[in-house]
Parts: structure tokens; sequence; C-alpha cells
């Protein structure tokens, strides 16, 4: 759930915490004023945290707090799970074998009687399919947890063979309603070296009620996609897309900064969007970079509405490095206004898994 939650949180974290940028403002028409664009700053930021408690207040998270952290003390606790899963496997055997999920073999339906402690299988051609109480101490198999369209390919990671997964379709419910599900596709590997790179990606997520759609593709030999949109019923929409082109295409050496050329990305949340690029290849030999050096390889420009209303800097204040907007009338003023308190408001929103 943590890396869910950093994961649509990556958006509005990064907006104002990664990339830095020349220090001037194009003077062009302006439509706002400079207090207006700080107020439509702080109204997108503020919306992204309502569509935050929208997600924790939402199915699947109370699902997650009901079967995991249903306890006296309310601490994450997946213990329960772990025992039943134990016992699914020494009644059928492992489901991995020699890095390579069986599911041809383990096809069939499920269901854990928590009285006797044991599983039952009925036939089932197409998919695996576990039946479980959603907590220990429960008769009611409300939780029904759904494998299918599972296909794997043979990949080689330093010499070891494993099997990864091409496609699949998981849906996990309770008590009848979908909390959960994923869906891969698209999935392909370029295995010219010793190292199994991945070169195409589709991947559909849904946890109630959030929806993210992610999609990662090679371009060229060097230049690779990454795009990430996340929604909800409510609020606005959360995207990123990112690309990156390395300095060769040889896979299996790539280990560092080093062998990067450039990153550029736009990071979108409703209205508000930053566009960014960095020049890695220049930036990477230097240990300890200036500000001057920061800002001449990088560059990041803020937009409302298709309105460019500033840039970022990047200046060193107190021997720390911080982030500044730099508004169209050429005053600027730190991101801490913006996202000093991101953490805490994470924290605060997600207590009930945090604390």
């Amino acid at each position: 759930m943590k890396k869910i939650i950093l994961f649509v949180g990556m958006g509005v974290a990064t907006i104002f915490g990664i990339q830095a940028c020349s220090t001037s403002v194009e003077d062009t028409a302006h439509t706002t004023s400079v207090a207006e664009d700080k107020a439509n700053i702080k109204k997108t930021i503020n919306g992204f945290y309502d569509k935050l408690n929208v997600i924790d207040d939402g199915d699947f998270s109370k699902y997650v707090l009901y079967t995991m952290f249903n306890n006296t003390a309310q601490e994450y606790d997946d213990s329960y799970l772990n025992n039943v899963v134990e016992k699914w496997e020494t009644q059928f055997g492992d489901a991995l074998i020699d890095n390579k999920l069986q599911f041809a073999n383990k096809l069939g339906t499920y269901t854990y009687n928590p009285v006797s402690g044991t599983w039952t299988k009925v036939a089932n051609a197409n998919a695996v399919v576990l039946k479980f109480p959603s907590v220990q101490n429960q008769i009611a198999v409300d939780s029904e947890l759904t494998l299918t369209s599972y296909t794997d390919i043979q990949t080689s990671y330093n010499s070891e063979t494993i099997w990864l997964p091409k496609t699949f379709d998981i849906t996990l419910k309770r008590s009848g309603n979908t909390v959960f599900s994923m869906n891969l596709s698209n999935v392909t590997f370029d295995n010219s070296t010793n190292f199994s790179m991945p070169i195409s990606a589709n991947v559909q997520i849904y946890s109630a009620p959030l929806t993210q759609n992610i999609v990662w593709q090679r371009v060229t030999s060097k230049d690779f996609k990454f795009t990430y949109n996340a929604s909800t019923p409510q609020g606005a929409n959360s995207e990123i897309i990112a690309q990156v082109t390395l300095k060769h295409s040889d896979y299996a050496n790539i280990s560092s900064k080093d062998d990067f050329k450039t990153i550029s990305a736009q990071i979108t949340e409703g209205n508000l969007k930053i566009a960014a690029t960095m020049n890695v290849e220049a930036l990477a030999p230097i240990t300890d970079p200036t500000d001057a050096q920061v800002n001449n390889n990088s560059k990041a420009e803020l937009f409302y509405n298709g309105q460019k209303i500033g840039d970022i800097i990047y200046k060193t204040v107190n021997g720390k490095g911080e982030f500044f907007v730099v508004y169209f009338d050429g005053t600027m003023e730190n991101t801490d206004v913006y996202v000093g308190d991101f953490e805490q408001k994470i924290k605060d929103i997600f207590a009930n898994y945090l604390d």
C-alpha cells in the first residue's frame, strides 16, 4: 500500500523537487497576475491532497485495513494471509518452481475452510481462483482472488534464468465487489545481451477508486518512454511522461548515471504542468556541481492552463540545495511554501497505515 501511495503522490512531489532550470521567464502576454498564479498552484496541490483522501477512504484502502490491520494495536500484520497461503502450498505444492509460476498446473477453484484449516478444489479450466475469509476467526468466505490469461517468457539476469509474466489478469473481490484488479499486456524484451531489457509493457491497475495506466516503450535502441496516468471519479488527472536517452545500447552494462545522456519529463496535475529536461551526460562527471552548472544543464518551466507562469531554479541556501519558483515578473520564492509540509500531509492522510 505504501508503494501505491508513494507512486500516486509522485506527480506533485516531483513537481517542485527533481529538476532545475534557467533563471529567466519569457516576457510574453500574461493573462493572470502573480497572485493568481500562486493561488492556482496552491489550489492544484490542495486538490491533489483531496484526491489522496478519496483514495484513503476507498474500498481498496478499507480492504487493506480490514485484512491486514485488523488487530487490537491496529498494526500491519499479514501473518493470517501468509498462513492461508502456506496451507494451500502444503496441500497442492509450490506455486513457484525454478523461478516459474506453475499457472497451468494449478488451474482450479480453491476454497479455504477456516474451521478445518484446509482447502478444497473443484475443476476450473481457465483460472486459478482462491476463496477465503478476509480475516482470521471469520467463518464467512468473503474474499476472492482470481488469476487468468497468464503467460510468461524466459529471461536472463546475471546468468540466472527467470520466467517473467507477459500477460495476466488478476482481480480481488470482497463480498462480490472488485477492490483491486491488474492487467498486464504487450510485454517484450530485448535478449541480445545477458541482461533481458524490457522494451515494452502495458499495465492497468485499479485499486478502488483509483485507476492507473502505465506504458513503457522503447522508441529507438537508446531512447525509452514512460507514461503514467492516474485518475479517480472525483478529482483531476495526474500524469507523468518521461523520456530517457542512453549513451549506448549495451543494456547489460548500464550501471550508473554515467550511462545516461538526457532525461526529460512532463508532470501534470490537473491544470498545472511542469516541463523539464536535464543534460545528465554533462552533470554526471561533476562530483559537486555548482548552482550555475546545475541550472545551465537543466531546465524546468511551470504552466497553468497552458500558459507559462514561471521557471524553477536550483539554489544552495545555508549549504542545502533548494528549489525556487521564478514568476513572470521576476520575483521568486522557495517551493517549500507549496510542498514544505508534503511529508506531514501524507502522514496525516494515511495515518492508519503510517503511524
